[in-house]
């Protein structure tokens, strides 16, 4: 059975960013209308089951009650996922384990790079389909909730067709004494002793950052190194970077839209690229807090050390517009018409 998963974070696209920038909310609202657009897409493709994640906040029930109204004999079976809620990141992280083991070829997730760093603990080697709702999009895509759908639908019905149309990302792997945790596009070392806010955003307090990528055109901490060394999601490097303490000149001030609305000029002293498979080392000279991906999580005492390695151990993505246009190229989209032929070219 071509089976699907989809996952919405109702939190994403909502923190201190409202206030701090220009950035607009992601409504809720807007969330639902997009997973109806994602069902949509994916019936049209043929799926033949969708597990729908039964948030907090209602967006998957919203969203299977709204799609079941508009027919009558749904040929997809659009089901929500029961799952005891505890409130964080894990609720993601243990939804897209249980759709892994009831079969889904892969997972389509709402949110921004923190829901993406979450549905990836649980994903396996189910490949994400990552859409942005979120405010740091560096990992998930602009695509459209409806050719998402259609992508992720076509990929369920035939996973080895389109296996060459899955790529794997990079990833952080970050050891903490006895623990490891992982970071998909970035991992900011800031000055202080609290994890406040969680979203990082004033950049005077930013000691060190390694990223995965840092590509042009886009927003967060990874627009810092695409100002100073592009680097793309398939390069095989990633890129180091120390700031400026408080009070000691930077090197050079590097102008980077963190946020939207928000563009500052980085205190960068030093930047230096790194080779997957490579390792940066970091002991802590004061009280410090660890960020994945945008969020502040592990405190750091002084002397603390951690280990980041950079590889391709990351969460599998599917590329939509690839599969689509593998699916062109093979005819996949074709119906037969009433007369009994194909559309011609």
């Amino acid at each position: 059975m071509a089976c699907v998963g989809i996952i919405a974070n109702p939190q994403s696209g909502k923190d201190i960013r409202r206030l701090v920038a220009l950035a607009s909310s992601f409504s809720n609202h807007e969330k639902v209308l997009i997973l109806r657009r994602v069902l949509a897409g994916l019936e049209a493709a043929g799926a033949e089951e969708a597990w729908v994640f039964h948030d907090g906040d209602g967006l998957g029930a919203a969203a299977v009650e709204g799609f079941g109204e508009r027919r009558s004999r749904p040929a997809l079976k659009a089901r929500l996922l029961p799952l005891p809620l505890r409130g964080d990141s894990e609720d993601t992280a243990r939804a897209a384990a249980l759709m892994r083991e009831k079969g889904a070829a892969c997972i389509v997730v709402l949110g921004g790079d923190g829901t993406s760093r979450a549905a990836a603990r649980g994903c396996g080697r189910v490949p994400l389909v990552p859409l942005s709702t979120g405010t740091n999009n560096a990992f998930p895509q602009n695509w459209e909730g409806t050719v998402a759908g259609m992508g992720a639908g076509l990929f369920a019905r035939r996973p080895r067709a389109f296996a060459a149309q899955v790529r794997r990302s990079k990833r952080l792997r970050i050891r903490l004494g006895g623990t490891v945790e992982t970071a998909l596009i970035d991992l900011a070392v800031v000055r202080g002793a609290y994890a406040g806010a969680r979203a990082v955003w004033d950049v005077r307090r930013i000691e060190a950052l390694f990223l995965t990528r840092c590509q042009p055109g886009g927003l967060g901490l990874s627009a810092i190194g695409a100002s100073l060394d592009p680097i793309g999601p398939d390069d095989p490097e990633g890129l180091w970077v120390e700031f400026g303490a408080a009070g000691r000149r930077p090197g050079r001030g590097v102008l980077s839209p963190i946020a939207p609305g928000l563009v500052v000029a980085a205190p960068v002293l030093r930047s230096r690229r790194v080779g997957v498979g490579e390792s940066v080392a970091y002991t802590a000279t004061g009280e410090r807090v660890l960020a994945f991906d945008g969020e502040r999580e592990h405190v750091m005492a002084a002397g603390e050390r951690f280990e980041a390695t950079l590889d391709r151990e990351g969460p599998r993505v599917v590329d939509v517009p690839a599969v689509l246009a593998r699916a062109a190229a093979r005819g996949a989209l074709a119906k037969v018409l009433g007369n009994g032929r194909r559309p011609s070219r």
